[in-house]
This record gives structure tokens, C-alpha cells and sequence, in this order.
């Protein structure tokens, strides 16, 4: 238990005390007065004399008694359970660090201002204060957990960096609501970041300080760029589009430039309207190689000005057909001579021995255990034991649903005329995604299964080709759909990957020896043989993956509308504070007794009243 005053300047009215001693004794002083005699006044000894004046005096007893009972009622004393809690608090500090807040604002970057009004706000806390940083990225990072040292803060807050990927600020803040809700010091959570307050869920916003930063809406992006090759297409067949868009509320002006490898295709400058989107074709590619777009214009966010595709080249793949069926063996082989690097194989289903050496396998209605020599795709199984158990037959299907973002519906309308194609009802094994479904006779049906088993792809078609003209002129998607399972079962890997920012990838088929890696802002660091190597693309740009001489490329794009629109028209630079939440009463204060001196000087002043009456 310790005494504290609420408010200890009162204290200085104390001199008033001395005021009320000073007077007591001017009005006690010696003066002169007219006697007829000193005979009896020589008779008095000088000591009793002097005694008389400074005598005690109840009247001044009970006066200062009521002006100390005042001056310390003002003052508010009172009993602290808990000093530390009392006199230090906590604050939480959330740092978005989303790509948005690299964007330009005059001479600095929306990060570095919050960073830099953050470093100047924790400087000014008092030392026993406790600090903690949160950096919101896609998943909230605890950066310096609660402490006193505000230095180690500091040394963290300067090595943050903006990410060119989204913030997750709800959990962010969620993690700086459990940190408030300890109890055990007086919190507040501070958020600093370019994201209105209007744009916060609701849940926060009368919780957290806000610090916003940045009005600039000046930024062009690259929204995409896609290569239009088949699996089985030649390079110079293919083709490429680029989109660009002007997120800014004035026209904007630029050049944009298509590279392949080293060799520039096409520069061309563009001017684009408000808010809107240009669409640039490349209808001519030389080659194999990685594409790649950029935008010369000088706006206030780089990370999306640049954006990779890749060409891949030209490459046979082998299909072993295991069917006894002549219709469907004659289906197959007209497609592979339409195909170009497709290569078809047929074997008896009583010859099949494994895949011996082919990229794919597809078993038509029989329905072996799973290979382990190659991916697999079952047509049609009719078998009710095998990988994908066939229930019943399906007839007249009509598909009601699928999964469009999927590589294996890519291109195809899912409203396929299938009236004249049979289908069995298959069951999907727990390692197995539905992609494709329809309806057969009130059910619901899986068309198209797929998954993964260990580092193999196994997918199942319940359609069964085994028709007249079922990949005809008359079922185009059909056609599209076979061969779009074929190029997922066996993709071409030619060691560059593209992926959005954001994306956590694995790299597999590397030796297992130490690995380097390298990412788009050169920083290399090394993991050791045996650690999963996988590319953590924060950054836009080119990550680089390499073990004793194999090398994977991974190109990362921020492709990422929501963050490449900058413009935060209602952000202003004033802070909006809240209250800090504080401990409980209980936890703080054992007794505050201002009030009782209160109570005591108004007593007082009654029997001081009498007192100076009766001594008038």
C-alpha cells in the first residue's frame, strides 16, 4: 500500500498556513496604549510576559486544522494496491505494412511517414511505459512483444519494410485486442496506416487511435499479363495480352514495354482515361522464354509496374491408352494426329504392364490400383473397388456447377451439351476434389474428380468418350476438357514458376544439398540439405531458388487491384484518438478518502465559527 494525491500541486496552498500565523501573531503584537501608572506593570517578569503572547490558542488550532483539512481534500489522497499498474501503461502499435503504403506522397513513401510519426510517438512515452509492435501483413507478425526497452522497439520499427502483398488488419488488431485485454496496465492501440477510418470494420473503429496516411489516387498498374499457348501449342503459335489500368481520377500517360528474355518485342507509348483500362495484344512471340511487361510513367507506386508470363517451348508428351475399345481407340488417335507433340500409345487392358516410361496413363473403365510410375486419368471406371468406385450409370447429365479458377476448366463452358454422352456415378475418394458436377436422374453427379497422392496427380473423367462423335465438332469443350486433364497431369516444368505476391511456394526436384536463395531486392541467404525450400513472395519481381548448379526461377506479379488503387480521398493526417482501456477500479485504487477530508473541514467550520464568536 502507497499514499498517492491526485492531484499533489494542491499542496502548495500550504503556505497559506503560514499567512494564518502571521496574522495570528500581528494582531497578538505589542502596542501602545496610554496608562496612568507602570507601578503594577514593573511587578510583572519580562518571561511571563513574553509566555502571554505566544500561549496556545484553540481558535488557531482549529483554524489551521480546517485549512490543512481543505487543502488536503484538494489534493485527493488515496491508497494505490498496485503502483506499477497505477503509474505505467501499455501501447500497442499496428504498422501496415501493405503494398498500398509504398505509394509516393511528395518526398517520402506513405511507410516511411507512419513510421517515422510512430518512432516520434514511442520516443515520447515515458520509459516504464511498455511498448509492443505489430506488423500487419497477410498474417499479423508480433514484432516486439510487450516491453520496457524502447530502444530494442526502435531498432526493430527501422528494419520494417512494406510488403507488395495485402494487410490483414482485423487480425492484426484482433492480436492487439488480446494484448489490451491483459488488464494489468492501462492500453491503447494505436493503428497507422492509409486505410480510412470508414474502410475499418466496424469493430474497431471506436477502439484504436487511428494515424492515417496518404490522399494520392496517382498510380497505373499492370493488371495482368497472359500468354495464350497450349500445352502441346509451339511457342509461335502463341500469343499474349497485357492490360494496364489507370486507378488515378485524371488521364495518365506512359510507355509500356514487352521483353522476351533480353530482346525487346514492341515499346509503345498510351494515354488512358480516368479510371479506366487499356488492353495491349502481342500477336507475334519469336520463341520460348519469360515475357516480361513494364510501365515508364513516373506515379506514386512502382510494385505493379511490372509483371512476368512465360512462353514455354515446345514439348512431346507420351499418353499410354490402356482400352479394348475400337471406337475410343480411333477417337484417341484422331486427336493426337490433330495435336501437335501429343504422342498416343494403345495397349490392351491384358498387356498393360506399368507406364513404361509415358508421362500419362488413362484407363478406360477398368480401374487398377493407382500407378506409381506415372500420373493417371480414369475414364469412365466401371469397377466399384478401384481408386474411384463406380456406383451406378448416369444418364442425360447436366452439369449445374464447377470450379472455373481450376486449370482443368480453363476455357470451357459449363454448360456442356452432354445429351448424347453416357457417365457412371463415381464416388470421390477423401484426397479428391470435385470439380465438375451435374445431375442425373435427381443426383447429383462428380464429372470431374482430381487430386494428389504423394507427389503424383490422379484425376477421374466420369463421361465416357466411348461414343460416337463424343469429341466431335458437336462437343468442342469435351475435346478441351480432355486435353486440359492430360497438360494437368503431367505439366510442363521448365523450372521458372509465376505466382501472385502473396503466395507461399514450394521447390521441389532440387538435390537435396544446401540451397540459396536469391529474392527480387538481392538479399541471399542459404538453408541447409534437408529444409523445405520454399519462396515466401512478398516482393515483387524474381526469386531465384538453387542447389549444386539446378536452378527454379519464381516470378512474382502484384497483380492486386484493391492495393494498386491508392487513392484514400478521405484519410487526413490528424490523429483520431480513443480512450485507453484501464484496469479495473479494484486493481488500481484501494481507497481515495478526499471526500472524507472534505466532510471533515465542513465540519469544523461550525465549532470554528463558535470559537472565534466566544472569543471576540
Amino acid at each position: 500500500m502507497m499514499l498517492h494525491f491526485l492531484h499533489p500541486y494542491a499542496w502548495l496552498l500550504a503556505g497559506l498556513l503560514g499567512v494564518l500565523i502571521a496574522l495570528y501573531l500581528w494582531e497578538r503584537a505589542k502596542r501602545d496604549v496610554e496608562v496612568p501608572s507602570l507601578l503594577l506593570w514593573d511587578s510583572v517578569p519580562v518571561t511571563t510576559a513574553r509566555a502571554a503572547r505566544l500561549r496556545f490558542e484553540w481558535l488557531l488550532a482549529l483554524q489551521s486544522l480546517l485549512l490543512l483539512a481543505l487543502i488536503a481534500a484538494l489534493a485527493d489522497p488515496s491508497l494505490d494496491a498496485n503502483d506499477a499498474a497505477k503509474t505505467a501503461a501499455r501501447t500497442v502499435f499496428v504498422l501496415d505494412c501493405s503494398a498500398s503504403m509504398q505509394a509516393r506522397e511528395g518526398r517520402e513513401t506513405r511507410f516511411d511517414t507512419a513510421r517515422r510519426t510512430l518512432r516520434e510517438r514511442l520516443a515520447a512515452l515515458p520509459a516504464d511505459d511498455e511498448v509492443m509492435l505489430i506488423a500487419a501483413t497477410q498474417q499479423p507478425n508480433v514484432v516486439v512483444a510487450p516491453t520496457t526497452d524502447h530502444a530494442a522497439a526502435l531498432r526493430e520499427l527501422a528494419a520494417l519494410q512494406a510488403t507488395d502483398t495485402r494487410a490483414n488488419l482485423d487480425a492484426a488488431l484482433a492480436v492487439a485486442r488480446r494484448a489490451a485485454a491483459r488488464g494489468d496496465r492501462a492500453t491503447s492501440v494505436e493503428l497507422y496506416t492509409d486505410m480510412p477510418r470508414e474502410r475499418l470494420s466496424p469493430d474497431w473503429r471506436d477502439e484504436v487511435s487511428l494515424f492515417p496516411v496518404g490522399e494520392t489516387d496517382d498510380n497505373l498498374a499492370i493488371e495482368g499479363v497472359q500468354v495464350f499457348q497450349g500445352r502441346f501449342e509451339d511457342p509461335h503459335d502463341a500469343h499474349a495480352y497485357v492490360a494496364v489500368r489507370n486507378f488515378a481520377r485524371r488521364e495518365a500517360h506512359g510507355i509500356l514495354t514487352l521483353t522476351l528474355d533480353d530482346t525487346i518485342l514492341s515499346r509503345q507509348g498510351f494515354s488512358l482515361a480516368p479510371r479506366s483500362v487499356g488492353g495491349f495484344p502481342l500477336r507475334s512471340i519469336p520463341g520460348p522464354g519469360v515475357l516480361r511487361a513494364s510501365l515508364e510513367i513516373d506515379d506514386a507506386l512502382a510494385a505493379d509496374n511490372l509483371a512476368y508470363a512465360v512462353v514455354h517451348p515446345a514439348r512431346a508428351l507420351r499418353l499410354l491408352a490402356v482400352t479394348d475399345s475400337p471406337r475410343l481407340r480411333a477417337t484417341l488417335a484422331r486427336v493426337a494426329r490433330a495435336t501437335p507433340n501429343l504422342r498416343l500409345e494403345l495397349v490392351d487392358p491384358q498387356a498393360y504392364h506399368g507406364a513404361n516410361g509415358a508421362d500419362v496413363v488413362l484407363f478406360h473403365h477398368i480401374a487398377p490400383a493407382l500407378p506409381l510410375d506415372a500420373p493417371a486419368l480414369y475414364l469412365a471406371p466401371t469397377a466399384a473397388d478401384g481408386p474411384f468406385p463406380s456406383l451406378a450409370a448416369a444418364a442425360n447429365p447436366t452439369v449445374i456447377d464447377g470450379d472455373d479458377s481450376h486449370p482443368i476448366l480453363r476455357g470451357l463452358q459449363l454448360d456442356l451439351p452432354l445429351a448424347q454422352v453416357s457417365a457412371r456415378q463415381i464416388d470421390a475418394p477423401a484426397w479428391a476434389s470435385p470439380l465438375l458436377t451435374a445431375r442425373a436422374a435427381g443426383r447429383e453427379v462428380p464429372l470431374v474428380l482430381a487430386g494428389e497422392r504423394g507427389d503424383r496427380r490422379y484425376a477421374a473423367l466420369a463421361l465416357d468418350l466411348d461414343t460416337d462423335n463424343a469429341i466431335g465438332a458437336e462437343h468442342v469443350d469435351l475435346l478441351l476438357l480432355l486435353l486440359n486433364l492430360i497438360d494437368w497431369l503431367a505439366p510442363a516444368d521448365d523450372g521458372i514458376r509465376v505466382v501472385p505476391t502473396g503466395s507461399v511456394e514450394a521447390i521441389d526436384h532440387l538435390p537435396d544439398l544446401p540451397r540459396t536463395f536469391v529474392d527480387p531486392k538481392g538479399a541471399t541467404w542459404s538453408e541447409p540439405a534437408g529444409a523445405a525450400a520454399v519462396v515466401d513472395a512478398r516482393f515483387a519481381g524474381e526469386y531465384r531458388v538453387s542447389a549444386d548448379g539446378t536452378q527454379v526461377r519464381v516470378l512474382a506479379n502484384m497483380a492486386d487491384a484493391e492495393e494498386s488503387d491508392i487513392g484514400r480521398a478521405e484519410a487526413s493526417a490528424v490523429l483520431v484518438p480513443v480512450s485507453p482501456a484501464r484496469p479495473a477500479p479494484a486493481e488500481a485504487r484501494a481507497g481515495g478518502f478526499g471526500w472524507w477530508l472534505a466532510a471533515l473541514a465542513a465540519a469544523l467550520l461550525p465549532i470554528e465559527w463558535l470559537a472565534a464568536r466566544r472569543s471576540a
